[in-house]
């Protein structure tokens, strides 16, 4: 039946050497997504985040109180199918999962070519930025980088290059130019296609990283199954932006990173490199894995007594920063211009700390405002903005009724939008073509709807396996670097979105990382004996029934 583990699955039986202080952080940081998660896992089931239909294009978050007996029918429903699933455990056991791997690639690339094929969506707003400084320099023309000349929304950033404010996003401008000297730069199609490859590859490893944590066929079974239900990707490929490449990158580092530190092999730390590395240039904000990849790293120091593990986390420090900065001054060079240091975090932050018309926390102009009256002066912004943060926290500090109502707010309007905006960055552009059948039920009929509903009750289910997941990992003592490699991540994409600027659409790169965890509940459940339940169902059958008079 399978249900034995194997004798080398060293991520449950290294438990037994772990020292003191593995055990103190990793069980600190499941005790700290067990509370956020957790929160959202059960917010999720009295309201929903959705946007105000009559300002859809603006983005406005409205906080849509759910059908409370519709959600508790599901989860009934939900949970009668996971006990339903127990009679043929022994599929899952027995299944060849690398026929499932492969299907599970080829269906994520199915899906994702009709997608992208039936919208065929134009870049707008950053993207657009992206796209025309990419094929600009494919042809020599580095107008949108030096901001000498037109450029898309000169206007919006006061005559001055996109890459004034966001010098980072020119990491993206280098792989994007890479495809398109290949590809043409007729259009964005090329790099869609290569966001759907990505997101099937990202499912992949998911996949392969479940099996290396449990080493169980049947908790990455039920991973697939839940991959397989993950749309929101996949939709979100049609964004021509780093999340998805960067994403796929991040993920298959995480592998080669458990890889190395279920076998001490340093040759592992190569590909587990190149691909955090390549992570960071495709989307800046994959820094949060580095940080989580960096505590891990020094942990295993501690733990093994591996120096070599701390020398590479500095190294990959040194690389993922490096290579970015590189990039720029490569463009500067060929553009014939020195770039500004770009709106900085600080900057950042203080708009993540103050109110929007979307959301709070959201897109509300403040960073550009505080980089602009510096005069695009880095330090200058910083002492700006800082005046503000401080003021802001002091009122936060003075009304905590607000303060919590205000972060909790920004904290469903991210994590409880189920959909992450991944119909939304296709809905609001332009279309190269007219909408197939597809398309237009998606935007604008009852497909949009069944899935909106779907994407909220996936995510509640998805929320609350994860949720038990991590208290499983705990009550069995499977807490490790490795289990907690992604709940870690997690936890720093929840802490950096809940101060910065937010977004639901900056979330959806992240929700797979909760399916390995939440699959290892799910399998968790379907072994439980549940011995004193068959008890109390025992007596309660043996109650002689009462003869009526």
């Amino acid at each position: 039946m399978g249900n034995k583990m194997s004798n080398n699955n060293k991520t449950v039986t290294a438990i037994s050497k772990q020292n003191t202080f593995e055990f103190a952080v990793v069980n600190l940081i499941c005790f700290l997504v067990f509370a956020a998660f957790g929160y959202i896992a059960v917010m999720s089931f009295f309201q929903t985040s959705v946007f105000d239909a009559a300002q859809y294009a603006n983005e406005k978050v409205i906080f849509q109180i759910d059908h409370i007996a519709l959600n508790l029918f599901f989860t009934i429903l939900f949970s009668v199918f996971i006990f339903k699933m127990k009679k043929h455990y022994d599929f899952f056991a027995k299944v060849n999962m690398k026929y499932m791997e492969i299907a599970l690639a080829i269906y994520a690339v199915v899906i994702g070519f009709i997608w992208i094929f039936s919208v065929t969506a134009v870049p707008v707003g950053n993207s657009q930025n992206i796209f025309e400084a990419a094929t600009g320099a494919v042809n020599g023309n580095y107008t949108p980088i030096n901001g000498n000349g037109n450029f898309y929304n000169s206007a919006f950033y006061s005559g001055k290059s996109f890459f004034n404010y966001y010098p980072t996003e020119l990491g993206f401008v280098f792989i994007c130019e890479i495809i398109y000297r290949i590809f043409g730069t007729a259009s964005s199609m090329p790099m869609q296609v290569v966001n759907v490859l990505c997101v099937a590859g990202a499912y992949l490893g998911i996949a392969k990283i479940t099996k290396l944590l449990f080493k169980r066929r049947s908790v990455e079974f039920i991973a697939i199954l839940l991959l397989a239900g993950c749309f929101q990707p996949i939709l979100f490929s049609t964004l021509v932006y780093g999340n998805m490449i960067g994403m796929c990158c991040a993920v298959w580092a995480s592998y080669f990173l458990i890889k190395y530190f279920q076998s001490s092999k340093y040759i592992l730390l190569i590909p587990c490199g190149v691909l955090l590395v390549l992570s960071v240039i495709a989307k800046h904000n994959n820094l949060i894995y580095l940080v989580a990849f960096a505590v891990m790293l020094i942990i295993h120091t501690v733990k093994e007594k591996k120096w070599q593990s701390v020398a590479f986390a500095l190294a990959l420090c040194i690389a993922s920063l490096g290579s970015v900065s590189l990039i720029i001054l490569s463009y500067e060079a060929r553009a014939n211009t020195k770039l500004s240091g770009g709106i900085t975090h600080s900057c950042n932050l203080d708009m993540g700390l103050s109110d929007s018309n979307m959301a709070p926390g959201w897109y509300n102009g403040i960073a550009m405002s505080d980089y602009l009256a510096s005069n695009l002066n880095s330090d200058a912004a910083n002492k700006t903005a800082w005046s503000h943060i401080n003021a802001r926290l002091d009122y936060l500090g003075t009304h905590p009724n607000y303060a919590v109502d205000f972060f909790s707010k920004k904290i469903l309007s991210q994590w409880n939008e189920p959909s992450f905006e991944s119909i939304w960055v296709s809905k609001v552009t332009a279309h190269s073509s007219q909408l197939n059948f597809i398309g237009e039920g998606m935007y604008n009929k009852s497909l949009g709807q069944f899935f909106q509903l779907y994407f909220n009750l996936f995510m509640q289910a998805v929320y609350l396996l994860f949720a038990i997941g991590i208290y499983c990992l705990f009550v069995k003592k499977k807490t490790n670097i490795e289990t907690v490699l992604f709940p870690l991540v997690l936890l720093g994409a929840f802490g950096y979105f809940l101060l910065f600027e937010a977004k639901s659409q900056y979330i959806v790169s992240y929700i797979i990382l909760l399916i390995p965890t939440a699959s290892f509940a799910m399998n968790t459940i379907l072994e439980g004996k549940y011995t004193k339940v068959k008890e109390i169902v025992g007596k309660l059958k043996a109650i002689p029934e009462k003869k009526s008079a």
